[in-house]
């Protein structure tokens, strides 16, 4: 028999030590969340967007409206003030305006060319890679984050996929899962160890 290559091993150690995130048959999957415009009321959350017809754009959450209110302070600030004279001739604080001010029941006239519009938003998940080991998926994150928004680790199963499952099977199969401090102490040495296994065997190309 032919001898095993030495990065099927660390594979194997690594599948045996890896957290599986209470998923059965796991395959890591890496992610990244695009959030994109959709219809009225069928969107995971919803923002508001400040325009002024100019090159001034605000986003900001629908509970937080902080962003907004700080853009209206610093370029119209005369507003700011007059609104808060229309509703109480005593207030003369400018930072006072966001507790007197909802942006959701908007109920004063904005300043010339400034509007705001509640848009709503639907997450979806783009998937980018899959790998049969968190190590190998974190790697990947580590090498190719700057090409992605926010990347993330993410566990599928590959439930009624059975050739998938008697590979992984057979991976498990060429270590015995340790314990304890050893377990710990091979998460990482044994990535770094396959990787280096890969950079040789393609003569350095990875």
């Amino acid at each position: 028999m032919s001898q095993i290559p030495a990065f099927l091993i660390e594979m194997s150690k690594q599948m045996h030590e890896q957290d599986n995130r209470c998923t059965a048959e796991p395959i890591w999957v890496v992610c990244y969340d695009e959030w994109l415009t959709c219809a009225d009321d069928r969107g995971d959350k919803s923002v508001l967007l400040l325009s002024d017809g100019g090159d001034h754009y605000v986003e900001c959450d629908d509970a937080d409206h902080s962003d907004i209110f700080d853009h209206l302070k610093e370029y119209y600030p005369e507003w700011c003030i007059k609104t808060l004279k229309d509703i109480d001739d005593d207030l003369d604080d400018i930072d006072d305006l966001l507790d007197y001010i909802d942006l959701d029941d908007l109920w004063v006239d904005l300043p010339d060319g400034v509007t705001i519009e509640k848009i709503d938003m639907q997450k979806v998940v783009h998937k980018t890679k899959y790998c049969l080991t968190e190590a190998d998926a974190n790697w990947f994150i580590q090498r190719k984050q700057h090409d992605y928004k926010k990347l993330y680790t993410y566990v599928e199963s590959m439930n009624y996929c059975p050739q998938m499952i008697e590979l992984r099977n057979w991976i498990l199969s060429l270590t015995t899962k340790c314990d304890g401090k050893d377990a710990e102490k091979l998460k990482q040495s044994n990535h770094d160890a396959l990787i280096n296994s890969i950079i040789e065997s393609t003569g350095g190309e990875i």
